[in-house]
């Protein structure tokens, strides 16, 4: 094992409260998707997920080492200095998918944990998929299918790009490579393969409807805008990024009548202004605060970073794996703290 790597694992056999000595955040911010024992066809290819009972161990953990802070409490924090309790947190889900309201809802209500919920509003109700999980669809009908039809396809890639039948990795690869902002190739695969995506829609409901949003703002959880089509917002003009994100908070709004309306990113947040976010919210001031990723990790004060849950490698029956992921997201501040320090002592 190289050196780095057994560094590695042994700082995060450190207690968490020496990297957050060190590393230091008033609140941390995590995130998940879904939460489900079912395999989901449309998130299968995506991304691994927790069941409810792992999902549940993870509350067990934050209700024991943190105090789960609201929207409200951090928007306040951010807007007007509030102090927030000690080890402060702030958990979210985005996408807006069903099992927000038949899953997460019940435990999160059982266990008194407030939450944020960013929601996908063109796909509210139903009434469209997101290109990323048409792609899962995708892979998910090639490797499910029988030798002939897996046969055709490749016979057809094949002519398509003149080049050999591909290995199923570099079918998987060349799916996932087709999501954008543009739907029409994914659309167009789709069909080629037989998926009609308005009855897979209508048949499993992935997404929340507008009724449940409005029974999640009433149950006192927070709701926040995710774009309008779960679009590479980094890809679009700075009219399109306003409007993408105005629009999709005004949705929100009008569905909860909130004053406030959070906006989560989806994918990343990189590559994208982050004055012109802030004249978006000057301009707009129901627009509330922005949320990205990168862990713990802060590239400044406009976007709000959160570490994702959603894997349950680490986790079993009645442990959560939270505190070793916690663990990571400081080590890998820490290591970018460190990495900084170096280059500014080399110039």
């Amino acid at each position: 094992m190289k050196l780095k790597h057994r560094l590695r694992n042994a700082a995060l056999l450190l207690p968490t409260g020496i990297y957050q000595r060190v590393i230091r955040r008033d609140f941390i911010g995590l995130y998940y998707h879904v939460v489900s024992d079912a395999p989901l066809p449309h998130l299968k290819h995506l991304y691994a997920f927790k069941s409810p009972a792992a999902f549940e161990d993870d509350l067990r953990y934050l209700k024991a080492h943190f105090n789960c802070i609201t929207y409200a409490q951090l928007e306040s924090y951010q807007t007007h200095g509030t102090k927030l309790p000690p080890k402060a947190l702030l958990l979210t889900f985005d996408d807006g998918l069903s099992q927000c309201f038949s899953t997460v809802r019940p435990l999160l209500l059982r266990h008194q944990i407030p939450c944020v919920f960013f929601v996908t509003t063109d796909f509210l109700d139903n009434r469209g998929l997101a290109v990323d999980m048409k792609a899962s669809l995708c892979i998910e009908k090639y490797f499910s299918a029988e030798d002939e039809f897996r046969q055709s396809f490749s016979q057809a890639y094949a002519l398509e790009f003149g080049k050999d039948y591909p290995a199923p990795d570099a079918v998987k690869d060349w799916i996932k490579n087709l999501v954008g902002n543009n739907p029409v190739e994914l659309d167009a695969l789709c069909e080629w393969m037989g998926i009609d995506v308005q009855a897979y829609l209508a048949r499993e409901k992935p997404y929340l409807s507008s009724e449940q949003v409005m029974q999640l703002h009433a149950d006192g959880f927070a709701i926040g805008a995710h774009s309008l089509r779960h679009e590479r917002l980094s890809e679009l003009t700075p009219q399109e990024l306003e409007n993408n994100i105005v629009q999709s908070c005004q949705v929100v709004q009008d569905l909860t009548g909130a004053a406030n309306i959070p906006f989560a990113f989806p994918f990343s947040a990189e590559g994208i202004s982050r004055t012109l976010l802030q004249e978006i919210r000057a301009n707009h001031p129901f627009v509330g605060l922005y949320f990205g990723g990168n862990g713990i990790v802060t590239d400044s004060e406009t976007i709000i970073p959160r570490f994702c849950g959603d894997s349950p490698n680490g986790s079993s029956p009645g442990r959560s794996n939270l505190e070793v992921r916690i663990a990571n997201v400081y080590l890998e501040a820490l290591s970018l703290k460190l990495f900084k320090l170096a280059a500014q002592q080399r110039r």
